[in-house]
């Protein structure tokens, strides 16, 4: 009887399928190319700190209402002064991180902050990844005027500094010189802004990256078929490119709510909203003697914004064809 050598059943065990192969038992089914992804992801020590502080984070935001039940607008800690409440107190017992000049409870306005920060920079990646995905998938494919038009678009919008756009946009949306967009929060303005605006690069990346599949085997031969443009593009090319776009949203989560921190903290967002941002804004004139006001927020932004960092480089480094096992 032959023997199955060790590199055989390897082979067996990398089959696309479970095939029997005479009598034997069925192999085992190789994994998808998303669980390979899984594993490596898991080997990086690093990004795994970082995706449990996205996920603490995360689970703070939803569960604000338990963590902390103080309204982080309530002015009800200025009046308990037996409990350690009062303007600008130190941290006690009933109000861990102390609270603020107006007397608010800090670990109220951290907690509740959360949400908005969260909000704002998932929800607009989200939106700019949408549009820098279809404008790049129309450039790339269709080429010729449609690619001219928009990546002069394109261009355009990575020549103005960002932040000066943002800054302009917001003021605009504020100044309540429009009568329908006076009652607009604050989340759904940074979320219009930063994602209307943020979505030139990713454009441009995905703009390359179809025309680099296009030239791919199996992509002209669906032409050659007589495949129509829609199939193409959601069965062949879109499924290939996912890789660089869940990269490059991920690490503009980051770069969201590190600018809707900013912006807020330069005095663009709406007082009567919570956010990290806000909280820092409001701690900076008693930075000297009461520094806690400004670093329990602006240490969570560090972290947070950190964490989507290293998760985004640990995804690209996991989905790298050329690491493959």
């Amino acid at each position: 009887m032959a023997t199955v050598t060790d590199k055989d059943a390897k082979k067996k065990k990398t089959a696309a399928d479970l095939i029997r192969v005479g009598d034997e038992a069925p192999v085992e089914k190789s994994p998808s190319h998303w669980t390979l992804v899984w594993r490596r992801f898991q080997k990086n020590k690093l990004a795994t700190y970082g995706f449990f502080v996205i996920m603490v984070v995360t689970i703070i935001a939803i569960l604000a209402p338990v963590i902390s039940p103080n309204y982080p607008t309530s002015l009800d800690p200025l009046f308990d002064k037996y409990g350690g409440g009062g303007a600008d107190e130190r941290p006690s017992l009933k109000y861990p991180v102390g609270t603020d000049t107006l007397g608010r409870d800090l670990l109220a306005r951290v907690v509740w902050g959360t949400k908005i920060s969260l909000i704002v920079g998932i929800v607009a990646s989200l939106v700019s990844t949408l549009i820098g995905v279809l404008l790049g998938l129309l450039a790339g494919y269709y080429r010729g005027l449609t690619e001219e038009i928009i990546m002069r678009l394109t261009d355009m919008f990575l020549a103005v500094p960002f932040l000066l756009i943002a800054i302009v946009a917001v003021s605009f949306l504020r100044s309540g010189r429009i009568e329908f967009l006076q009652n607009i929060n604050h989340s759904t303005i940074m979320i219009s802004v930063l994602g209307l605006f943020g979505w030139a690069g990713l454009a441009r990346l995905v703009s390359a990256e179809v025309r680099r599949v296009m030239t791919l085997e199996y992509v002209q031969a669906a032409v050659c078929l007589g495949a129509s443009d829609w199939r193409i593009i959601t069965k062949h090319i879109l499924p290939n490119i996912l890789a660089p776009i869940i990269v490059i949203t991920t690490l503009n989560m980051s770069g969201n709510i590190l600018a809707e921190a900013g912006l807020t903290f330069l005095g663009f967002g709406d007082p009567s909203t919570v956010s990290w941002g806000r909280i820092v804004n409001d701690g900076v004139l008693n930075l000297q003697n009461n520094p806690e006001q400004v670093f329990v927020a602006g240490f969570g932004i560090f972290f947070l914004v950190l964490a989507f960092n290293i998760v985004g480089d640990a995804l690209r480094d996991a989905m790298d064809p050329r690491l493959r096992e």
